[in-house]
């Protein structure tokens, strides 16, 4: 039997397992769902218990999971994440979408924090950032037991349950804003402004480290072999951006998931934190970093229009497919929960302009597939990323219109690879094969670049005059949202 290495993938929606050869080639995929609970006090939150649970679903009917050799996890990152010290969550898992903390709270705790607290953490303060929900623990986890540990990955949850080994990788811990970014450690004065024991704190290891053998109680649960290695693996905007085979400096990519970003690495010192958009220390080698803008809004928007319609996804792109174009279409802002990148402000919102009656659902959903193409476009000329064709992966781009039309907004090469929904669960492969032994030669070079890519020039200009709009209308939503709080 040859050597087969299973990735897991503990996403936003949905946890999913991929087990790969030895030389990088799908053998197999399961996939179990993840339930988010919304408050109206802007919570959102996700219960550890249910990760495993979606672990168990997911490898229940698994192939010849007896002779897996080894595990890597990659998953959601910025979570306030409560365990004792058996792995039973204390309180639910508080997401990086987590809004309970208004901006005058926020103003209120970024008063507290040390003077040169951007240059500490490598970005500046931003409200994800998982401190302030630790300087304020009575509105996340109240009335914790004395003995209790804090994760801020869903993989570390998990991986601490498979091994009793306590870590994180340096990409999830740079998002915490307890990171010293140029050390890769946790910096004892910012854990003393949040109140935090380091002892309470996971260990930061590369992505590569091995953190134990597989314990025999998780090993029977899941039908796996007792002892074999689990790596530490990575937070999934790192995963995602070795996925795409752009973890070496100079290649940019997007990844489309319900929410989204865009993303390239550089050497350290090229990439100067603080800059304007976010930094996160590379997984593995200490002398690069990852420059990030995330939004908010991606594959999610579809998901919202299916549901306000009563349509499937599937029925809303074929019904796009067939929409007449030649017409005004409407135009959509795709900030239905607020925006994180190219700026950053909770309280604007999305809106469709340019409605009118003859307007159907076809219409409306090739304006938000274009809409989520403005707003990429909008992040990568914001973030000023290497002017390099564009690798897109995620499942918000599985579908031959919204590849179109990302091609025909970008107006730049871009490259679409097959199985793009799986490139996170391939980038902790990738991530680990040196120290697990394994030949990902064909793995790492860049996707081939998609065959409609060019476009004429009136169609080009068309585009480029909605993006204009788009800006503009974006501009004067951010106004209104003022006016209106």
């Amino acid at each position: 039997m040859s050597r087969t290495v299973l990735a897991i993938d503990i996403g936003s929606s949905a946890l999913k397992a991929v087990l790969f050869s030895q030389h990088g080639a799908m053998l197999a995929v399961r996939s179990a769902s993840i339930a988010t609970a919304s408050g109206a006090d802007r919570s959102q939150t996700q219960d550890p218990a249910g990760w495993w649970a979606a672990l168990v679903s997911a490898l229940a009917d698994m192939p010849d999971r007896e002779d897996i050799e080894a595990l890597v996890f990659t998953g959601s990152m910025q979570n306030l994440i409560v365990l004792s010290p058996e792995g039973e969550a204390l309180a639910p898992a508080a997401l990086y979408s987590d809004r309970r903390l208004d901006e005058d709270e926020i103003a209120e705790l970024q008063a507290r924090l040390p003077g040169d607290y951007a240059r500490r953490v490598g970005n500046h303060p931003d409200p994800a950032h998982t401190i302030f929900k630790l300087m304020r623990l009575d509105r996340f986890a109240p009335d914790l037991p004395v003995e209790h540990r804090f994760f801020f990955g869903a993989k570390d949850a998990v991986t601490f349950r498979l091994t009793g080994r306590a870590a994180i990788d340096p990409t999830v811990a740079s998002t915490t804003g307890l990171m010293n970014i140029a050390e890769r450690c946790w910096d004892a004065e910012l854990l003393a402004t949040a109140g935090v024991e380091a002892s309470r704190l996971p260990e930061i290891l590369p992505a590569d480290e091995i953190l134990g053998p597989l314990r025999a109680e998780a090993a029977a649960k899941l039908g796996l072999s007792e002892g074999i290695p689990v790596f530490n693996g990575a937070g999934d905007a790192a995963a995602a951006t070795w996925g795409a085979a752009a973890d070496a400096p100079g290649r940019a990519y997007a990844y489309l998931g319900t929410t989204g970003w865009v993303a390239a690495t550089l050497d350290l010192k090229d990439a100067a934190p603080p800059r304007d958009i976010y930094t996160l220390a590379d997984p593995v080698h200490p002398d690069r970093a990852i420059i990030i803008s995330p939004f908010l809004t991606a594959g999610a928007a579809m998901d919202w229009l299916a549901e306000i319609t009563g349509e499937s996804v599937e029925a809303l792109l074929e019904a796009a497919a067939t929409a007449d174009d030649a017409r005004a279409a409407p135009l959509f802002l795709p900030y239905l929960s607020g925006e994180r990148a190219p700026f950053e402000d909770q309280r604007v919102r999305g809106a469709f302009l340019g409605l009118d009656r003859t307007h159907g659902k076809g219409a409306m959903a090739r304006a938000v597939l274009e809409g989520v193409a403005f707003a990429i476009r909008h992040n990568l000329e914001t973030a000023g990323l290497p002017p390099s064709p564009l690798t897109v992966i995620g499942g918000a781009a599985r579908d031959a219109l919204q590849r179109r039309t990302l091609a025909s907004v970008l107006n730049r090469e871009i490259a679409f690879p097959d199985a793009s929904q799986e490139m996170t669960a391939l980038g902790g492969l990738r991530m680990i094969a040196a120290k697990a032994g394994l030949s990902l030669a064909a793995m790492d070079a860049p996707p081939v670049l998609a065959p409609d890519t060019t476009h004429d020039a009136p169609h080009a200009e068309r585009c480029d005059s909605r993006y204009e709009a788009y800006l503009a209308a974006s501009r004067f939503a951010r106004e209104q949202a003022r006016r209106m709080t």
